[in-house]
């Protein structure tokens, strides 16, 4: 998929901010090219939050020794967290090129472990895309 000069610049602060540790770099810039020529705004909007949403779930069940009584909630919270991510991912395969919507249908969309990965990895690049917003919509301390 081509990128546009607008959502590079996007991906490129994203780089500059993060350090070149987006995970999953390419495949933002798709969603944001998507995103963009769909005028899908609010769909994106509910992708990120989904993503901002599971990456902090996944944080917290990383933390929670299993043993603890409010694991399973934690667990329970993260499989549906990752589930609403891979629902707002949908509108964007689905209006993906024929060749990267099957990509996607085997990379995020599965239901093997490999795929929560995969979306655990697109989470965290979406949770610094939602940081980089709200930094840009209250200011940063720095700015």
């Amino acid at each position: 998929m081509q990128i546009s000069a607008e959502s590079e610049a996007v991906l490129c602060h994203l780089d500059k901010v993060t350090d070149g540790a987006l995970r999953k770099r390419d495949d933002l810039g798709a969603l944001l090219e998507i995103g963009a020529i769909t005028a899908a705004a609010d769909e994106f909007n509910t992708l990120v939050f989904n993503g901002k949403a599971c990456w902090n779930v996944y944080g917290v069940l990383r933390k929670t020794p299993p043993a603890d009584e409010k694991f399973h909630v934690v667990e329970k919270e993260f499989g549906e967290r990752l589930q609403a991510l891979r629902e707002a991912l949908l509108f964007f395969a689905a209006n993906a090129e024929v060749k990267l919507n099957e990509r996607w249908q085997q990379v995020y969309l599965g239901m093997g472990q490999g795929t929560a990965r995969n979306l655990i990895d697109l989470a965290q690049d979406l949770a610094r895309l939602k940081d980089l917003q709200n930094e840009h919509k209250h200011g940063s301390a720095g700015s």
